[in-house]
């Protein structure tokens, strides 16, 4: 399944923000960025936790949302575009039945890994031998992308004006 997506005005949107940044600093044009995001993506995760299988519900109840800078595997994608944040909503593949165990690490410092994971999202959302594909993730996205660009808009508006309210 491919996802064609278009948005116009970015461009503009990103150049602003440049010269934002520059005028108020890195830090809360960040800030504004970072919630501006979270915002916006809030209902891709509720839609993705609906959605999800509710045959054992821990897989609802483990899909979550992170926000941060792109990563290197991020960079890599076909998809990528030079983007300042993203926001991920994924499944953690630690369920009930997960075994915690913890290690001295070569730095000399506990780390704590999980054993038993099984990549239950991922054999939900696009199947395997055994059973068929019941997306969950997908769905929420597809449903949600007008509403993701609105409200990332109406964030970043709303930031703005604040940043000019208080001078």
């Amino acid at each position: 399944m491919k996802i064609d997506v278009v948005s116009t005005g970015f461009e503009e949107l990103f150049k602003k923000m440049d010269e934002l940044s520059e005028e108020v600093g890195k830090g809360k044009t960040d800030r504004i960025w970072r919630n501006a995001i979270k915002y916006a993506f809030e209902p891709v995760l509720q839609d993705a936790k609906t959605y999800a299988p509710k045959d054992t519900g821990q897989l609802s109840e483990n899909i979550y949302m992170a926000v941060h800078k792109p990563k290197s595997r991020d960079k890599k994608s076909m998809t990528y575009q030079g983007e300042m944040y993203m926001a991920r909503v994924t499944a953690s593949p630690v369920r009930d039945d997960s075994i915690k165990k913890t290690v001295l690490n070569r730095r000399g410092k506990f780390q704590s890994y999980y054993a038993n994971k099984r990549p239950v999202a991922l054999s939900k959302e696009f199947g395997n031998a055994k059973t068929s594909a019941k997306p969950f993730l997908r769905p929420a996205l597809q449903s949600n992308m007008d509403r993701v660009q609105t409200r990332l808009a109406q964030s970043v508006w709303e930031a703005i004006q604040n940043l000019v309210k208080k001078g």
